[in-house]
């Protein structure tokens, strides 16, 4: 602020009301010849001004486009060729323009109008008083403020208005501005384009009626009351995009102020998750009732399977078959086999059987030698492996995660080879990664190992990406399609999550979330071989599961004792403790009808005997106590259908580690 003027010894002169609020800085005078131009800049110095004086338009401008001036005072007649041209130039600054006083003769105002035309904005009489020139500089000074105040309002309004189109233009949600009470289109933002699938433009004009025919009428108009006042909620409203693609949307309005008059603004949230929530509860429910037929399906032909696979082991191993025989029994033994396979993927239809969690992993390790494996026989897919160091490890069954990893890279292998594709590639990703309570990934808390395989080969459609981990979902028409369940199925069991999509250029993306622990796992124990003869007690409902279980032990010569209900068993075992024979292994049945079951008995023979050892048979492969079988007591699975010699082997192990 200037309400005082000081001369160049620094002496303050009072100018009273006449100098209140000056507060310009930076003044230019382009001086004229007499006396008239000095005075005006020793004024204009003594009133706290930074003046700058020169002799010439020419001068002045170089002056201005090298510095930032608020005013400039210039003689009129002094530079009369040239005046012209430096005020055209002042005037193209725009709003950079400095405030131009011109200084003219008493006489001469008649030209005035048009040099204020081209760039000046005030004059002042060369011949005027120091009183006179003060108010000149007031009025300069208050006009440059106002100035500088619209301009900052104008930048004000344009941030503002920048900010909101922003808001409208970058928002998620589809955005559309309707006129009045018609459903016609007078506004869109970006998102109108990835939600509701239309080009924006393409809209604007048309009516609302094309899109949303169940709230908008055919005519045009909004057909529902609340619409028609501009203020609703409409929640889950079915919609079918242009491309087929079918969700649902939450549609918001509300009336905003539009020219004149008012406009509905109508806000498109895309809620597909939260409407297929209920779908997902249907399909949850039918994977459940799946998953028990499934549990009933292996258990029963799983017992068929084992009898018939072990007596036609039985019946090969006598002499008296011709050739003839001989191969047709291999023949019905390469059919168990198959049988066993179907078994064992239908199994992994949903749940199976829970993994082990018993081995610590080395993940890079595993997916390396896994990975190479798997691709043994495609010579043009080439694995690209990216870990980060210092990579958790995961707990969990070795055999399981491998055919898992299998699955995954030999699907991609195979879509790959059949698209011609002759340089292929598998990108395998894996990082440490912590799921919040906030994610959006289906998963407790905690850290987890993100495992990614992405290909170059054909991308998934959005309905394969549907369906991919179907059972029986194949690309391939001659295949039944159960590799990718089942890798979803060994990665569910194993408290993970699996999801599939494209990549981002091309190919199909595999994400994989397995939990992270740094817990010391428990090593399998080396197989040990059978060196005397074993006492096995066998617990089991079927008739033709203890024939030939007897047969395959007594054959290796051990002795065997079959029993068909849980009481019998106790009786059995107590009996052999009391003639001092007591059983090396108990062989028992998880599911015995009509009495108790296998868990069941163990656990009153496990009473009186902690140290016994108990192997369990199943077909139930998603039973909780397969999951847990350690706390059950027992130390060994048997899932049928099993093979004789995988019978043999673990009833030998067990027993030996019990004599010793």
């Amino acid at each position: 602020m200037i309400s005082q003027g000081s001369d160049n010894q620094g002496n303050v002169f009072q100018w009273g009301d006449l100098l209140s609020d000056i507060s310009l800085q930076r003044l230019l005078i382009v001086k004229w010849d007499g006396r008239g131009g000095s005075e005006l800049t020793n004024l204009a110095g003594r009133l706290g001004f930074e003046v700058t004086t020169c002799s010439k338009p020419s001068d002045a401008r170089n002056l201005i486009e090298g510095t930032c001036f608020d005013s400039v005072i210039i003689d009129r007649k002094s530079y009369d060729d040239e005046l012209n041209n430096f005020l055209k130039w002042i005037a193209s600054l725009g709003k950079e323009k400095p405030y131009v006083i011109l200084a003219i003769e008493q006489g001469s105002a008649d030209e005035l109008a048009n040099l204020i035309g081209i760039g000046a904005d005030d004059f002042l009489f060369i011949d005027s008083g120091e009183t006179e020139s003060i108010a000149r500089l007031q009025i300069m000074e208050s006009r440059i403020r106002a100035r500088k105040t619209d301009l900052e309002d104008i930048a004000k309004i344009k941030r503002d208005r920048n900010r909101y189109e922003s808001l409208f233009l970058e928002s998620p949600e589809a955005v559309l501005v309707l006129k009045n009470r018609q459903g016609k289109v007078i506004g869109v933002n970006r998102a109108v384009k990835s939600v509701l699938g239309y080009d924006g433009k393409a809209l604007l004009g048309k009516y609302m009626s094309l899109i949303f025919p169940q709230i908008f009428g055919k005519d045009g108009h909004a057909s529902s009351g609340e619409v028609l006042s501009g203020s609703t909620v409409l929640k889950a409203i079915p919609y079918r995009r242009p491309d087929g693609d079918h969700m649902h949307l939450d549609i918001m309005m509300s009336a905003i102020p539009w020219d004149s008059g008012y406009a509905v603004m109508m806000l498109c949230r895309d809620v597909s998750w939260r409407a297929g929530e209920e779908g997902n509860r249907i399909k949850d429910s039918k994977d459940q009732a799946l998953a028990r037929f499934a549990a009933g399906i292996t258990d029963e032909f799983g017992d068929l399977l084992t009898s018939l696979g072990g007596n036609l082991t039985l019946l090969e191993s006598t002499d008296f078959l011709s050739e003839e025989s001989r191969e047709t029994i291999k023949c019905a033994q390469q059919a168990c086999e198959r049988g066993r396979e179907i078994i064992n993927e239908i199994a992994s239809i949903r749940g199976g059987r829970k993994a082990k969690m018993k081995n610590k992993l080395d993940l890079p390790d595993i997916v390396r030698k896994t990975v190479h494996y798997s691709l043994f026989d495609y010579d043009h897919i080439r694995p690209v492996f990216n870990f980060e160091k210092g990579l958790l490890p995961v707990m969990g069954d070795e055999e399981q995660i491998r055919q898992m990893i299998n699955c995954l890279v030999g699907n991609a292998a195979e879509v790959m080879t059949e698209s011609g594709l002759r340089d292929g590639k598998i990108i395998i990703d894996a990082s440490n990664v912590v799921v919040g309570e906030g994610s959006l990934i289906p998963l407790n808390s905690g850290d987890y190992v993100h495992l990614t395989l992405t290909d170059n080969g054909p991308k998934l459609t959005d309905s394969e990406i549907g369906q991919i981990f179907d059972p029986y979902f194949s690309r391939d028409k001659g295949v039944r399609g159960f590799g990718l369940s089942r890798a979803a199925s060994i990665c569910r069991s194993h408290n993970g999550y699996i999801l599939a999509d494209s990549g981002e250029n091309e190919g199909a993306c595999f994400e994989l979330y397995l939990p992270a622990n740094s817990k010391d796992g428990i090593r399998a124990d080396d197989k040990q071989s059978n060196e005397s003869a074993l006492r096995v007690l066998v617990l089991d409902d079927e008739p033709h599961i203890c024939s030939m279980v007897e047969k395959a032990l007594t054959r290796e010569g051990h002795e065997v004792f079959c029993v068909s209900t849980g009481k019998a068993a106790l009786r059995a075992y107590d009996k052999a403790e009391e003639f001092g024979r007591p059983f090396d292994v108990l062989l028992f049945d998880l599911d015995v009808r009509g009495g108790m079951r296998g868990d069941q008995t163990l656990s009153k023979i496990r009473s009186k005997n902690p140290k016994v050892k108990a192997i369990v048979t199943t077909g139930y492969v998603d039973d909780n106590v397969l999951e847990n079988y350690l706390e059950h007591g027992f130390c060994g699975i048997l899932t049928k259908p099993f093979r004789i010699a995988h019978l043999t082997s673990t009833i030998e192990r067990l027993g030996r580690q019990q004599r010793d």
